[in-house]
């Protein structure tokens, strides 16, 4: 395992310690309509007996420092709502409202602007209104056209039967766009490591800056509500890569096999660059599955006929 891989991986059992630690104490400001966060995408309210709100937050990480260094904006926006609106969609929720917090140096319309209009064309495309958010500028904190930003995303849900995973369920996985906004701690230590000119470098025949600034694509625009009926589970492919997702959205203990057989071309451009192995690969990034979700076999083509969605297993 690399030093790099090291230094960029998520040390998952001190963060859940933090996180149980700091339970005790957020538990207490809650009442008998909070229902938690047991799958870890977002958290429910019971508003009554057949209404729930869920409720996500998140960021875009360090790729926000890759969008000021390119100066490019266009899809980080849509990094920002699809971070949220994903983890959402595993709550089988359906977006309601979005607010932004978007902080800088100073602000720079140009960049602002643009910024605000990749939020809000993402949030058209998931019937999703952005009804408010917050700027704030910091000198102090904030270098040059550095930025910042957040958000968070409420979400609806009606009463949904409880689908039982069984052995012999099917597990698919939906193609992601790219490295959507995790990993790139990692990725920007190879690009000074190597000394890349991400503004001219190219690869497999497409400049990297465009590879690397590809949105993350919107999971509620290929999954119907009627969809949600016939799925047992929903999993986000996010930060801690495909395994740890995965098994947060399906009991402990449960048996499977998974089979990804080959990664996206875009991974060579990591393992041209540092020494790394695939079962590393997969406990950072998404490798090539955004969501993974899980269905009783009989409804198989249902699914596999669609575009972006290849069977990858199955619960054993």
């Amino acid at each position: 395992m690399s030093k790099l891989y090291k230094k960029s991986g998520v040390d998952v059992i001190k963060t859940d310690k933090l996180i149980g630690q700091a339970l005790k104490f957020i538990k207490s400001s809650h009442n008998d309509k909070v229902l938690g966060n047991k799958l870890g995408f977002s958290a429910e309210y019971k508003v009554s007996k057949d209404i729930t709100l869920c409720a996500t937050t998140d960021g875009v990480g360090t790729k926000a420092i890759l969008a000021a260094e390119l100066n490019e904006y266009k899809g980080i926006g849509q990094d920002l709502v699809g971070m949220c609106s994903n983890d959402l969609l595993c709550n089988k929720a359906k977006p309601l409202f979005f607010l932004d917090y978007f902080a800088c140096n100073s602000v720079n319309s140009k960049q602002y602007t643009r910024i605000l209009k990749s939020i809000t064309s993402a949030c058209k495309k998931i019937d999703c209104s952005l009804i408010g958010g917050e700027t704030a500028e910091m000198p102090s904190l904030y270098r040059g056209n550095h930025f910042d930003i957040a958000g968070f995303l409420i979400g609806i849900k009606g009463k949904h039967k409880i689908l039982k995973i069984s052995k012999g369920d099917l597990i698919f996985g939906i193609k992601s766009n790219g490295f959507h906004s995790n990993g790139y701690s990692l990725i920007r230590d190879i690009i000074k490591k190597n000394k890349i000119n991400i503004k001219r470098a190219i690869f497999n025949k497409k400049k990297l800056s465009y590879i690397l600034m590809k949105p993350t694509r919107l999971y509620h625009q290929l999954i119907s509500n009627n969809d949600l009926k016939y799925i047992k589970t929903l999993s986000h492919i996010t930060g801690g890569g495909i395994y740890s997702n995965f098994k947060r959205s399906i009991p402990i203990g449960t048996k499977f096999d998974l089979n990804i057989k080959s990664l996206p071309r875009e991974y060579d451009f990591i393992k041209d660059n540092i020494n790394i192995t695939d079962i590393e690969l997969m406990e950072i990034f998404n490798c090539g599955i955004g969501m993974i979700i899980i269905i009783d076999r009989k409804y198989y083509n249902r699914f596999i006929k669609r575009n972006l969605f290849n069977l990858i297993g199955e619960i054993t």
